[in-house]
């Protein structure tokens, strides 16, 4: 597997197909002339594409716009529809505006077929623990550079076209990699296709699938129309080279658990380097791309995307949102250091050696002297 631009195939293994939903505003898709009508719609259907409807996006409803893929290859004629549709949505501006638009309201939804995943319970397993040590690093990773996560992904938001949804959500792709840690270390981890209607808010304490609003959605597993899982959590673009990047991203990181559980010798030096919490972010960031790319220029893409975005302020206390904690302590302790006033540390010290000082006098014995 490597990066290509353009058309060209990926090389990605035979197993994998996938899907997307694209999503962009100020889209005009009623009356003549629009996206959703006539020539248009005609141009979509021939291309087996899906126009999401306002009962299926509430986008829709609001002035936007959502098409959805059918299954896709990675063929040079997949990669080109991609595009193609891409600038076909410019076509057709709303009201709002001379351009149509990806805007905050826009997510990229990206579907992969789980069958490979579910074949072996150790590939599912093994791919939740690479996602859940990594989910934090993914979430700065998805975007193009210079363009941090959508600040409603991972933060309740009342405003705008979710508002009814959002009071009992945490935002429109949350992070679970706490949740999913805390249930493989508890030996609880269940994730399965069922459908719990009334009862699924207390099943959310046992399942990690109750509901599709996380950045990884696995509500379709086992599902015999749609067994995929999801990644929930990049802006929207109508760029066809974020969409491959993102989909080459995504790819890597269910291969690389695929072929961990197949030869976990081959990968046991990388995995120790990756699982290492005693580092900084950008350590964590450099040995997970190790992990799951061979390649030091597909590498870069995704680091510099990293790099631009790492301190953005939708990113400020993210312990509170649902990423797995600690996983960078070194940074932690560098803010702590930062915390605390060089004074109150001079105090301390000086203090600690009174004590002892004190307690020598005293003919008590101190660290074994």
């Amino acid at each position: 597997m490597e990066y290509t631009k353009g058309f060209k195939k990926l090389n990605l293994p035979e197993y994998f197909k996938f899907g997307i939903e694209i999503e962009a505003n100020n889209v005009k898709t009623k009356g003549e002339n629009s996206l959703y009508t006539g020539e248009s719609a005609k141009y979509i259907k021939d291309k087996n594409w899906h126009m999401a409807t306002k009962k299926e996006e509430p986008l829709v409803a609001e002035g936007g716009a959502e098409l959805v893929s059918p299954i896709l290859h990675d063929t040079e004629k997949d990669w080109k529809d991609i595009s193609d549709i891409c600038e076909h949505i410019k076509k057709f501006p709303g009201k709002n505006g001379d351009e149509v638009v990806a805007d905050e309201k826009c997510g990229l939804h990206v579907h992969f077929d789980a069958e490979s995943l579910l074949k072996n319970s150790n590939r599912m397993r093994t791919f939740l623990r690479l996602y859940a040590e990594s989910e934090e690093i993914l979430y700065k990773m998805c975007n193009d550079k210079n363009n941090p996560i959508r600040k409603g992904a991972i933060n309740k938001d009342l405003k705008g076209i979710h508002f009814i949804s959002a009071l009992w959500r945490k935002g429109m792709a949350a992070p679970s990699g706490e949740k999913i840690l805390k249930q493989i270390q508890n030996g609880t981890l269940k994730v399965s296709y069922k459908k719990f209607g009334k009862l699924r808010m207390l099943a959310s304490k046992y399942k990690l699938d109750e509901r599709r609003y996380y950045g990884l959605n696995l509500t379709n597993l086992g599902n015999s129309k749609k067994n995929t899982v999801e990644f929930r959590m990049a802006n929207g673009t109508l760029n066809p080279d974020v969409i491959k990047q993102n989909v080459f991203l995504y790819a890597s990181l269910i291969n690389t658990a695929i072929e961990i559980t197949r030869n976990p010798e081959k990968y046991q030096n990388q995995l120790s380097d990756f699982f290492n919490i005693s580092v900084g972010e950008q350590e964590k960031a450099d040995s997970f791309l190790k992990l799951i790319m061979q390649n030091p220029n597909d590498r870069k893409i995704y680091m510099e995307r990293w790099e631009s975005v790492k301190n953005a302020e939708v990113f400020q206390k993210n312990s509170s949102k649902g990423f797995a904690k600690n996983r960078f302590k070194k940074d932690q302790f560098k803010e702590i250091a930062a915390r605390t006033p060089y004074e109150m540390v001079r105090s301390a010290h000086n203090y600690i050696k009174e004590i002892l000082s004190n307690t020598r006098d005293k003919g008590v014995i101190v660290d074994g002297r």
